[in-house]
Order: structure tokens, then C-alpha cells, then sequence
């Protein structure tokens, strides 16, 4: 089987980050999955001379650029079973690449949602959705969303399960804090993600001042990093905050360097990969009650939920784990342990499930 991912994104994160690690999985179990992308930056970079990988599509500005990009997902998907879209865009893009050709059939198209936004019942996601082969889903909580489509009738949906690459397990705790300068008697939670507004690391840090026998561990960069340390100086933690950039490689040495992994808001993903990595690496995760968030942490279990943007919820969780050494290496150990239900091989299973249950379904609606 031969299948088309595209993605109209030119950085290694969010949408363009999940694709990838779906193309490279299905690779590794005999599909012929290809991934078209937008040129430049770190994606490009990632994927050089892998044949498989086109870095073809650039941003469409006016009607000439639209036109290019139409021409190249047309000159792709022909030879294709199935193409997979993973943002409206996308999906946008190839319903128009071939309904505006002179001639072919376009091959089935399938998406991926991975942001609740992206189930908005208005006219547009409505046209999208119709005449969809098959919907691959973030978390189990977009089902009740999907079901407002009713131009998807009975097309097969199915959760594609959140999949920590395979550097992700758990390691030594006391090397990873000696890579980073935290000393190993403190208690240290940690958030991972990209440093804007709405990605609640504020919250994170009106959490620890309120928890005053912890330590934070800020791993990411972005334009809030400047105010996030003047916060902190502000509260009066700043000796108690280390911020340590952005870090693609090594990733897994900052979750070993946690006792626990705060996750305070999603970012464009509602897969919530930053939780099943540290899930993987046997950290037990505090998390705001978002869409989703139960399909990877068991409250009591793995960690805890607090209502979502409630600073003193999460101070009040930060100390009832703080004091319990136990509890945590419990959680921490069935952490890991759920998370041996989304590996690899667990992603390319679902994805191929999909695939055939979307031709099956294809053939038995098409006129006899």
C-alpha cells in the first residue's frame, strides 16, 4: 500500500512532528508511506536525503504559488491508495487539487485530528469532512465531536495512540540531575513545551510558590521566556526555577531529572505527547483537566488532574506528592507500564486498521 502524508508545516513540532512519526512507523511495518511538507527550517533539515520525504510545498501566497502547490500534490497522490491529511489545510489543499484537475481520480483521503478546534461543525470543516475515507483521532474524547458530521455516516474512526519514540524509558535519575546542575536531594517537577502565554508555564510558576519544598525544571524556548523569568523573580523562586532552553536531543535525560512532569496546558497537539513521554520515562505526571488527558493519565494512579488555570490546586497536589516518596515511584512504575500500549508497533497497527477498515468501506459503497 501506498500512502501520501501531507502536512504544510516546515518545522519538527505539533502537527508536522506527528506525522513524521507516523510515516517512519508505517515505514518500518511495509507501507510505502511518503510525507510531503513544506521547504525550509529544522524539518527540511531532519529529513535530508530521504527518499521517501518531499519538501515541495510552500506557502501559497496568491493564486500563482496555490497553483504550484495544486500541481505537486496532484503529480503525488495519483500513483497513491490513500492520501493522509493532517491539518484542515491540508485537507483543503488535496480536495482542491483534484477538483480542479482536467482529469484522474483522486485517491481516497483520510485525516488526522489532533486539535479539537479542528471539530468545528461549521460550513467549512462540514465540506472538508465530506466524502472522508476514515478520521484518525487524538484522544477518545473527540469521538462525541465526531459524531456531529453527519456527512461521515459510518466512516471508520479510531484513536492513533500516542507513541514516545524509543529513547524514551526510564534511566537514572541522579546522572540526569548532574547534566543539568540540580542536586539530587531536591524535589524537582518539570514542564516541557513551548514558552508562550497560553501554554500555562505561568501557572506552573504561581504553583511552586506555593510549594516551597520543590523545585522547577522549565524545559523549552519561545517568546514568554524573558517575562517567565521576571515572574519568577517576582514570586520570589528565581533560586528555585531553572530554565534550560529548548532541547530536541536529550529530551529524555530532563523527564529522568523530574520526580514528577506538571503539564499545565496543551499546546496545538491534543495528543498530549509531552505526557506520554514522560509517561514512558516512568515520571508521574500532574496535569490541568483538559480533553483528552485521560487517556494517558490515571487519576491516583499514574498522577493527578486539577481543574484547568487553578494555580492553587496544582501547589496543593505539588505537596501532597512531595511528601509521599512511595506514592511516586509507584505511579511512576504504572506509568511506564500503561505506556507499553503505545509503542510503535501500536501506532502502525491502528493506522493500518484504518487504512483497510477506509478501503473496505469504499468498496462496499461503490455501485455494483
Amino acid at each position: 500500500m501506498r500512502v501520501l502524508h501531507v502536512v504544510a508545516a516546515d518545522r519538527w513540532t505539533g502537527a508536522a512532528a506527528t506525522a513524521l512519526q507516523l510515516v517512519e512507523v508505517l515505514r518500518a511495518e511495509g507501507t510505502d508511506a511518503r510525507l510531503l511538507f513544506r521547504s525550509g527550517n529544522n524539518l527540511q533539515r531532519r529529513l535530508s536525503g530521504r527518499p521517501w520525504a518531499f519538501p515541495l510545498l510552500a506557502k501559497e501566497r496568491g493564486p500563482a504559488g496555490l497553483a504550484r502547490s495544486l500541481a505537486v500534490v496532484r503529480r503525488l497522490a495519483r500513483d497513491c491508495d490513500l492520501v493522509h491529511a493532517h491539518l484542515p489545510h491540508d485537507h483543503a489543499l488535496v480536495r482542491l487539487a483534484f477538483r480542479s484537475s482536467s482529469g484522474g481520480t483522486a485517491p481516497p483521503i483520510l485525516r488526522s485530528v489532533r486539535n479539537g478546534r479542528h471539530l468545528r461543525a461549521d460550513p467549512f470543516h462540514r465540506l472538508l469532512f465530506r466524502r472522508c475515507a476514515g478520521v484518525g483521532l487524538a484522544h477518545s474524547g473527540m469521538r462525541r465531536s465526531l459524531s456531529r458530521f453527519r456527512e461521515l455516516g459510518d466512516v471508520p474512526a479510531v484513536v492513533l495512540p500516542c507513541v514516545p519514540e524509543a529513547r524514551f524509558r526510564p534511566t537514572d535519575r541522579d546522572a540526569a540531575r548532574t547534566g543539568v546542575g540540580i542536586a539530587a536531594d531536591l524535589l524537582v517537577a518539570g514542564a516541557v513545551g513551548k514558552l508562550a502565554r497560553d501554554r500555562g508555564q505561568d501557572l506552573f510558576l504561581h504553583a511552586l510558590a506555593g510549594a516551597p519544598t520543590w523545585h522547577g525544571l522549565v524545559v523549552g524556548a519561545g517568546e514568554a521566556e524573558r517575562a517567565l523569568r521576571r515572574l519568577a523573580r517576582r514570586l520570589g523562586i528565581a533560586d528555585r526555577v531553572t530554565f534550560v532552553g529548548y532541547r530536541e536531543e536529550g529530551l529524555e535525560t530532563l523527564y529522568a531529572a523530574m520526580d514528577l512532569f506538571v503539564f499545565p496546558a496543551p499546546g496545538s497537539d491534543h495528543g498530549h505527547r509531552a505526557v506520554a513521554e514522560a509517561c514512558a520515562c516512568g515520571v508521574p505526571t500532574l496535569a490541568a483537566a483538559v480533553p483528552g488527558i485521560r487517556d494517558l493519565v490515571e487519576p491516583g494512579v499514574t498522577g493527578d488532574l486539577y481543574p484547568t488555570e487553578d494555580a492553587a490546586a496544582l501547589a496543593a497536589l505539588l505537596h501532597a506528592w512531595g511528601g509521599a516518596a512511595e506514592r511516586r515511584q509507584r505511579a511512576g512504575l504504572k506509568a511506564a507500564e500503561k505506556s507499553s500500549g503505545r509503542t510503535p508497533a501500536d501506532l502502525a497497527a491502528a493506522t493500518a486498521g484504518l487504512y483497510t477498515a477506509a478501503l473496505a468501506s469504499l468498496d462496499r459503497s461503490a455501485p455494483a
